[in-house]
């Protein structure tokens, strides 16, 4: 991980995020790109984001570009040599029209290499230092063998101790530095503190995740339906996300819905399960509103900023004890609550142990935010190593043609 000692306060610098996606799409790394360009466009930066999102949203400070591209449009990708020529076409014009050398790809090792072989292309004869964050990793032969060109990048880092090590044993890339995420916490700062619940009350318990399968909703419905056999001085609400713009890369948003609300029928709860949604820079009202978050997750999860959020906002996470997600929780019953993937009945009863403690679940809540702020505040613990390692990486030497 860059060192403290490592950190200085850089020169403005010019840099370009490369990524799939970019709002109005919802997802972890969308959600981090959106908050980390505003906050480095703030602090003097210029920053030119390249996605393939359409009618994608753009970021209200100056110092920001948003660029689309149909080569990074996932759902017109092909990895063709034609694409990649095209690509490398583009990224020429623009980065040169900038005079950008500093390229940062975001989970660039996934579905095609088209995007990382043209920048690697252009490497020499633009001068660029390109740099690549792993924001997860898979294992079956043809992903490992998709992200060998950005193997070949002049800089790597993973999002969590977890990736890291998956890093150098699943891609063998062994010199990728550790370089936490962060939230941008201010809005989340501004949710009050659990207040103690009027007796029946509605308690909302919020699942703040993309609406796919491995993200738990079958555990949760499973777990609420044990919740609401017991006697609560309130009434339990699961409440799941669904926002239709959220990052679904491998069409598992497609019927899942009506499975989470045919299971909450089989199991006669469906009064009690409801859906929501918010945009990239709107969780945090629906925070604001829920008694308990629960991320139970049913992979091992890279990192989980979701779960940074709603501790943030002071809110009790119980969160499957797998991967990254584990990580950023902290420890067990002090900042958080961690349960086995899969165990419904574990995630139940932390629940109902919250909502008959409401003073258990305003301490934990309050502990999780003072964690997030001393290890995750994007702009106080994040962003000053990010600086650091840009402008590190901006005084390596120009490659030769």
């Amino acid at each position: 991980m860059w060192q403290e000692s490592d950190q200085q306060t850089p020169k403005a610098l010019n840099i370009a995020f490369v990524h799939w996606a970019f709002p109005p799409t919802v997802g972890g790394v969308e959600s981090y790109l959106w908050n980390c360009s505003r906050l480095l466009a703030r602090t003097g930066h210029r920053v030119t984001v390249f996605t393939g999102t359409s009618e994608v949203r753009r970021p209200r400070e100056a110092g920001i570009e948003v660029l689309q591209h149909p080569g990074l449009d996932l759902s017109r990708a092909s990895g063709s040599a034609a694409e990649r020529r095209e690509l490398r076409r583009w990224f020429r014009r623009e980065l040169a029209d900038r005079r950008t050398r500093l390229v940062h790809g975001h989970n660039l090792h996934h579905f095609s290499a088209a995007p990382a072989e043209a920048l690697l292309d252009l490497r020499a004869g633009l001068g660029l230092v390109l740099l690549h964050t792993y924001h997860s990793i898979w294992s079956d032969p043809a992903s490992v063998a998709l992200a060998r060109a950005c193997g070949e990048f002049d800089a790597h880092f993973a999002v969590s101790g977890f990736l890291l090590d998956a890093c150098a044993d699943v891609l063998e890339v062994t010199d990728a530095e550790l370089m936490y995420l962060g939230i941008d916490a201010e809005s989340f700062l501004r949710v009050p503190e659990l207040p103690d619940p009027a007796p029946g009350e509605e308690a909302l318990v919020l699942l703040p995740a993309r609406l796919i399968p491995d993200k738990g909703a079958r555990m949760a419905v499973q777990a609420m339906q044990r919740v609401l056999r017991e006697d609560l001085p309130v009434r339990p609400r699961l409440v799941l996300m669904d926002t239709p713009n959220s990052v679904d890369f491998h069409g598992e948003k497609v019927g899942f819905r009506d499975e989470a609300t045919g299971l909450a029928k089989d199991l006669n709860i469906a009064d009690h399960v409801t859906f929501d949604r918010a945009a990239v820079d709107g969780m945090h009202e629906l925070y604001r509103r829920a008694r308990v978050v629960v991320c139970p997750s049913m992979f091992a999860e890279p990192m989980g900023l979701a779960a940074l959020e709603a501790m943030c906002s002071a809110r009790p996470v119980i969160a499957s004890d797998v991967g990254g997600l584990a990580e950023g929780v902290g420890r067990d019953g002090s900042t958080g609550f961690l349960v086995p993937p899969g165990d419904a009945e574990a995630l139940a009863s932390r629940i109902v142990e919250l909502l008959r403690s409401p003073a258990v679940a305003r301490s934990v809540g309050n502990a999780a935010r003072k964690r997030v702020m001393a290890e995750f505040d994007l702009e106080s613990r994040c962003l000053p190593p990010l600086l650091s390692a840009y402008e590190k990486c901006s005084r390596l030497p120009l490659r030769r043609p």
